[in-house]
């Protein structure tokens, strides 16, 4: 899955919020549903793990989430994600091969299928378009705090807040999120991969010592919640130059998952509103592109 096709999945997502005229926090997915006349129900998941379904038949278009999911922010993002399903090209084409239901698992966990990556970075498009997030993050203090008040605003997942805040953030943040010893997966912002040669974390690489892998060593850290922070280096983590950072970590709850946001007051810096070179060349794609919905 090319970076370029997420890039573009969630300028889509960006451009349907703009299109229902949410050009403001916090942008309401269930309302762009039924603007498109797309019933929305909550419903028991009947298959463990199952986020959320979006079903194609002759009476229209359905989206159904799992009524198990207790955060609100989820829940939005899971409808978000159906969407993505709904306005993406090719997407409701690729589903209609094997069946008029399609099952989801939101949230950044399943590498494996692009149509599943696509609608996660739609979905993060659509709740958090990026002139927002950054309006959001110019605002606040650098790091997790910065991240809550993002998710606050967007009335979103502290975790899709985190990694939409890396791919954002006018100053170098790294974002991985982690499951026992393991990396489920990173996001880094484009100022943070400038601090030097670094070693980037794939999907179910060892944890580095740090102070995220001992925290993870104790269950009830990750259940409960509970939150630390320490001091740690780039080098530590990435292989990367003797940069120093504040590793700031939290338990995700029941999921099992924690948040480690990599930051440093010292390395903030005023990038403006300027766009990097990905993006120019996204725009000057975009028009040649016909979404049909």
């Amino acid at each position: 899955m090319s970076k370029f096709r997420l890039t573009l999945a969630r300028r889509r997502g960006e451009q349907i919020a703009f299109q229902h005229g949410f050009d403001r926090f916090p942008v309401n997915p269930f309302s762009i549903a039924e603007n498109e006349d797309i019933l929305v129900e909550a419903k028991e998941p009947g298959v463990e793990g199952v986020s959320g379904c979006i079903v194609f038949n002759d009476d229209g278009v359905g989206i159904i989430y799992a009524t198990d999911i207790r955060s609100e922010g989820f829940r939005r993002f899971t409808v978000a994600h159906e969407l993505g399903h709904y306005f993406l090209d090719g997407h409701p084409e690729e589903i209609l091969k094997t069946a008029p239901v399609h099952f989801s698992r939101a949230g950044f966990t399943q590498g494996d299928s692009s149509i599943e990556v696509e609608a996660d970075h739609f979905a993060s498009g659509l709740l958090m378009p990026s002139r927002l997030v950054r309006e959001s993050l110019y605002t606040a203090s650098v790091g997790l705090s910065g991240i809550r008040c993002l998710a606050q605003d967007a009335e979103c997942s502290l975790t899709a807040s985190a990694i939409r805040a890396a791919e954002c953030a006018p100053y170098p943040m790294a974002v991985i999120v982690s499951r026992g010893e393991h990396v489920a997966y990173g996001f880094l912002s484009e100022s943070f991969k400038k601090l030097g040669r670094l070693r980037f974390l794939r999907k179910g690489d060892l944890l580095p010592e740090t102070a995220t892998r001992t925290f993870n060593r104790s269950p009830a850290n990750v259940r409960d919640r509970r939150e630390t922070c320490e001091e740690t280096t780039a080098e530590r983590w990435f292989a990367g130059p003797q940069v120093a950072l504040d590793e700031e970590i939290v338990g995700l709850g029941r999921y099992g998952f924690t948040l480690t946001v990599l930051t440093a007051e010292n390395l903030t810096e005023d990038l403006g509103e300027e766009e990097d070179e990905e993006q120019k060349l996204v725009e000057s794609w975009t028009p040649k592109f016909a979404y049909g919905r």
